[in-house]
């Protein structure tokens, strides 16, 4: 009888802890999700700026033909250094973007390694 409850209780055991294992990697892949979706909508953000930027420059150049051809050149110039420099913001925002995008992958990646492991933890 003392075998049997023995035997019992470590089964228990056992269970018990491949439940909790495979709770804790579903907790590890549920917190990695949520980052790759935080990152995700950082990207979308930073989308958005590089957008906003690309209006601005594309803004800066209709006013820099404009005075252009009134051979206005100073304020001419100044409109392409103003396209110039949102130009370079956006391609910025765009590079932010795109690291943004590879953190969420990494973290999708991880997630899916963590649920792999809850599943083989049953």
């Amino acid at each position: 009888m003392k075998r049997f409850i023995l035997l019992l209780s470590i089964i228990w055991g056992t269970i018990t802890c491949a439940v909790a294992q495979s709770d804790y990697y579903m907790r590890q892949a549920q917190s990695f999700q949520h980052e790759a979706e935080y990152y995700i909508r950082q990207a979308q953000g930073y989308d958005r700026e590089a957008e906003y930027y690309n209006r601005q420059a594309q803004s800066h150049l209709r006013n820099a033909e404009y005075y252009s051809k009134r051979q206005n050149f100073d304020q001419a110039k100044l409109y392409q250094n103003r396209a110039k420099d949102a130009t370079e913001n956006a391609e910025s925002y765009k590079r932010k973007a795109d690291s943004s995008r590879d953190k969420a992958t990494s973290y999708m990646k991880k997630a899916e390694r963590a649920l792999q492991q809850a599943r083989e933890s049953r």
